[in-house]
């Protein structure tokens, strides 16, 4: 069957093995949201071209005419994050906040904002302390210029002494140094958003 090939810039949310020959790569792209293509395991150079998770690259795809499946031709590494595996508490954050996009993209319409947030949200997680703070600002942000009610239907639901804490962990930048009380209400304010995505939305949680 004849062939066509096009050009992605990308971001990769997650990898899996697809039978013996073939690594799944479901990566989000500012023009076709997120997608899933396979990539051929080079048994000669494995580590050549090979992806990694929350890499920004360049995939040069093929398609089959049935544009049933896409096809890696080509992958370069554009920008590699891999400092956010270094640490189980950074990879346990970036890797529920990616997984809630992957699942969920398709109610996300405005694809080039939806890869911007998500390419800046990998990057404060490589960048900045304290992961679950990045989590929570990151998670609200994402949900506010998607336009759904986060400040209108969950916010009131937020108990009176944990609104003033609320308020500095989202507006102010993720601090140098934080408290253990801090971490763990950002980390009590993300699940508590969750929650309120799970009964107020058609959100997929991972």
């Amino acid at each position: 069957m004849s062939q066509h090939a096009a050009s992605e810039y990308a971001l990769v949310l997650g990898l899996a093995p697809s039978g013996e020959s073939y690594q799944k790569i479901t990566a989000l792209s500012a023009d076709s949201g997120c997608f899933f293509c396979l990539k051929r395991f080079s048994k000669k150079s494995p580590l050549k071209n090979a992806p990694d998770l929350f890499d920004t690259a360049e995939i040069e795809l093929e398609a089959t005419r049935s544009g049933n499946t896409r096809f890696v031709r080509d992958y370069r590494t554009l920008h590699r994050r891999s400092q956010l595996g270094a640490s189980y508490r950074t990879l346990t954050c970036v890797s529920e906040f990616v997984k809630l996009i992957a699942r969920n993209a398709p109610l996300m319409g405005d694809y080039p904002l939806l890869f911007k947030l998500c390419e800046q949200s990998l990057d404060a997680f490589a960048e900045r302390p304290h992961p679950e703070i990045v989590h929570l600002k990151s998670l609200y942000k994402l949900l506010q210029v998607e336009g759904y009610p986060v400040r209108e239907s969950w916010w009131p639901q937020l108990g009176s002494g944990i609104k003033a804490q609320a308020t500095e962990l989202l507006n102010q930048p993720t601090p140098d140094e934080a408290s253990e009380a801090q971490i763990k209400t950002a980390a009590d304010l993300t699940e508590s958003i969750c929650n309120w995505l799970q009964r107020e939305t058609d959100f997929v949680l991972p």
